[in-house]
């Protein structure tokens, strides 16, 4: 999976790493839930808020959150009690959809995972009619368009590179695999030595010592510090993904195939399977940990919402998500009445974006909170195109889209998130954060993903104290929330340059409703 491109998220233990974070600051492991002006962390002041609540004598009426992603641990100890319950689960098209729907399901129960991106996919699918071609060839302007779409998926998928280097890559992976053997030989727990140790490793054989020294300076994108088994799996998938590719260019067909629908007939809707527990995954339930993780019950982690109920929706596999996919989560998720929707993904390239953005637009007609991430390229949406792509707003009442970057305990952007006058609303925790993990695990991570939750726990928080509310107007109030809570360093990186904060969004809204 690439991470940044479909999944917008990386635990610490890899990220960090990757990019020579220092170590030796960690906040705590709750600090998205902090007040900053009492803990100086720019949480959402979760705790302060409940009290709040408290003390207006609120109830909180439950609030139905579709998490479209990749899993949900429904079995999970934090979570179990936090599940929305199907009131019509055994219909003929989606039979026995207790808790959500598996749109990445074959009949017999099996589940899809890897796809790769939509790239890689797309020039798949293109190769055909224009690898070798040159724009001269072409004179329809359709063609000539798609010619041009064919350069920039080619281009995106780094096909071109793996053909022109892969003899590099595969010498690369054989210094890799002798270095490896040679440290296997000079420690029993090798995998644990730092790089840095490795470029002091000496042999007498001036070949193997090549290899050696070719392994070191291959590994110039980690921190010194990095462990020698986190670098031997890197290089290890990028081996064999380079070899997976190069052996898949004139296989036009994807592991999705297996689900058995025409995909590329939207109308074609009902496939799938009930399964949401994903075990090579941890993805959406670490975003469903974040907004409702059972609070105050002793175990685990807290999330933001106590009255949120967890439609699980799976939609994105490992690798880029299918557009058909996405638009039917999306539907679905309306259509058994989510109150909110988290996405908690994207991609640069989306052949069908249209059936997407219908299907949000039909979310937002229907009084639907839908809450994007931003995505972790640490790059501008005003100039670059990211996907799913909200429709445009011609009416205010349909003004209930959101997409949220990640913010750091200082309340400032965190450096991976991507962010946008322009493009992305406000900004969230999502700097190494803490939530739930598959099969009873808990774990820290960072991510536009997680940010994107918190939000939506906001969200779901807000309409149960207030649940006249109206989908945009609870969207105004997070923005109005991030307005209270703005910073310099967010300046210019966002419409609302500031991190949402649930206590504050609480008291605008009650203000709000009196008005």
């Amino acid at each position: 999976m690439n991470a940044i491109r479909n999944l917008t998220c990386v635990l610490v233990s890899v990220f960090s790493l990757q990019i020579g974070w220092s170590q030796t600051t960690t906040p705590s492991k709750t600090w998205h839930h902090d007040n900053k002006n009492a803990n100086q962390a720019w949480g959402v002041s979760t705790a302060d808020a409940y009290s709040w609540l408290k003390h207006e004598n609120i109830k909180l009426k439950p609030i139905v959150v579709a998490v479209i992603d990749g899993d949900l641990d429904i079995n999970h100890e934090d979570l179990k009690a936090r599940l929305w319950q199907n009131p019509k689960a055994n219909t003929k098209h989606y039979p026995n959809a207790n808790h959500g729907w598996n749109y990445l399901g074959t009949k017999d129960g099996a589940l899809i995972t890897k796809v790769g991106t939509e790239s890689f996919r797309e020039y798949k699918r293109l190769r055909p009619k224009y690898e070798g071609k040159k724009r001269d060839n072409f004179t329809k302007a359709e063609d000539i368009k798609e010619f041009e779409y064919f350069l920039s998926v080619k281009a995106d998928s780094k096909v071109q590179g793996y053909l022109n280097f892969f003899p590099y890559i595969k010498l690369t992976y054989e210094a890799y695999q002798l270095t490896d053997s040679l440290l296997a030989l000079s420690s029993t727990n090798h995998n644990s030595i730092p790089l840095k140790e490795v470029a002091n490793l000496k042999n007498a054989d001036t070949l193997k010592q090549q290899y050696i020294d070719a392994a070191v300076r291959s590994s110039y994108k980690f921190a010194d510090t990095t462990s020698w088994g986190l670098i031997y799996d890197y290089q290890k998938n990028e081996y064999f993904t380079a070899i997976k590719r190069i052996e898949s260019l004139n296989n036009t067909s994807n592991p999705r195939d297996s689900i058995g629908d025409n995909q590329r007939n939207i109308k074609d809707k009902y496939y799938g399977n009930n399964q949401l527990v994903d075990s090579n995954s941890y993805h959406g339930t670490f975003v469903a940990g974040l907004i409702a993780a059972a609070r105050n019950n002793g175990i685990g982690v807290d999330g933001i919402a106590d009255n949120a109920l967890l439609m699980g929706i799976r939609a994105v596999p490992d690798g880029d998500e299918f557009d058909k996919d996405v638009a039917l989560a999306i539907r679905f998720a309306v259509d058994h009445g989510a109150n909110i929707i988290n996405m908690s993904f994207g991609k640069y390239f989306s052949p069908d974006s249209k059936w997407v953005t219908d299907a949000l637009h039909y979310a937002l007609k229907k009084n639907v909170l839908v809450v994007q991430a931003a995505g972790n390229d640490a790059k501008d949406l005003n100039v670059v195109a990211k996907y799913p792509q909200g429709p445009a707003i011609t009416n205010k009442k349909q003004d209930s889209y959101l997409i949220v970057g990640a913010s750091t305990p200082t309340g400032s952007r965190a450096k991976f998130s991507n962010f946008g006058s322009e493009k992305v609303h406000v900004f969230a925790p999502g700097d190494k954060v803490t939530s739930t993990m598959t099969g009873n695990e808990y774990n820290t991570a960072s991510g536009t993903s997680f940010s994107a939750p918190i939000v939506s726990g906001i969200g779901a928080v807000v309409w149960g104290a207030y649940p006249k509310l109206k989908a945009y107007e609870v969207a105004e109030i997070i923005k109005l929330s991030a307005q209270h809570n703005s910073t310099q360093e967010l300046a210019e990186q966002a419409i609302v340059p500031g991190v949402a904060n649930l206590l504050d969004a609480l008291k605008i809204a009650k203000e709000y409703v009196e008005k």
